[in-house]
């Protein structure tokens, strides 16, 4: 692994090209040696795997062609980043494929309809606490966009592998940890109390990531959120 100096052409760059992976660290750009992922064929792997097939089959064999239409328009009017926050165009299959990926977690019925209204769901705001001796997350109740008497509104709740303190940037290993549902009939009680995908140790930095689908079926962007766990009292 080496650092490397951008330059006034190419002034932020991530990602694989070739055999070098581009990524940032606490000392600016750095660049490694690609390496060929380990195929472990895990029930995990194997599920996503089998869900994209069954989302593509779907999507030529079953939506119509005004459903695949709006799914086209869907796409082009609304506003996609890529990893460094740029502006790209995704196709219709794309959109498809990226809000029913979420909508899978908490249902098997498939999303054929694209969204009435461009653009993504609004943003939510985190906070919670981490026990190491009990291995619980207590999740207190989100603020912003989700709203946990609106049916229709779906969170889910992914966690990183713990790291030590002060380190900066997203963790790798995210690991889904469970999901609410907003419901007007019987909202879902808060702090929510969820069990860690990992196993934490006091002073570890614990990392949460939340997706947040509205009532349109939009997907928000990834949302973080981070709390140092603490011993059970």
């Amino acid at each position: 692994m080496a650092n490397f100096r951008t330059s006034a052409i190419v002034s932020d760059i991530a990602g694989s090209v070739g055999g070098n992976v581009f990524s940032r660290g606490k000392g600016g750009p750095i660049i490694r040696n690609r390496r060929k992922p380990v195929n472990p064929r895990s029930a995990l792997q194997n599920t996503r795997r089998a869900r994209a097939a069954y989302l593509a089959t779907y999507w030529s064999k079953t939506l119509t062609d005004q459903q695949r239409t709006d799914w086209r328009a869907y796409a082009a009017g609304t506003a996609w980043t890529n990893k460094l926050g740029d502006s790209i165009e995704i196709t219709g299959n794309a959109a498809f494929v990226r809000l029913n990926t979420l909508a899978f977690m908490y249902s098997s019925t498939v999303l054929a309809a694209a969204p009435l209204a461009m653009g993504h769901a609004g943003g939510v705001t985190l906070a919670f606490t981490a026990e190491n001796d009990t291995s619980k997350i207590q999740l207190a109740e989100p603020g912003g966009a989700f709203d946990k008497d609106i049916d229709g509104h779906f969170l889910m709740i992914s966690m990183g592998l713990p790291s030590e303190a002060g380190r900066l940037g997203i963790p790798k290993g995210m690991r889904y940890v469970s999901h609410t549902a907003g419901d007007s009939g019987a909202p879902p009680a808060f702090p929510l109390e969820l069990t860690s995908a990992y196993t934490m140790a006091a002073g570890q930095l614990i990392t949460i990531k939340a997706m947040f689908q509205d009532e349109s079926n939009r997907v928000s962007g990834p949302f973080f959120a981070s709390a140092t766990a603490a011993p059970s009292i």
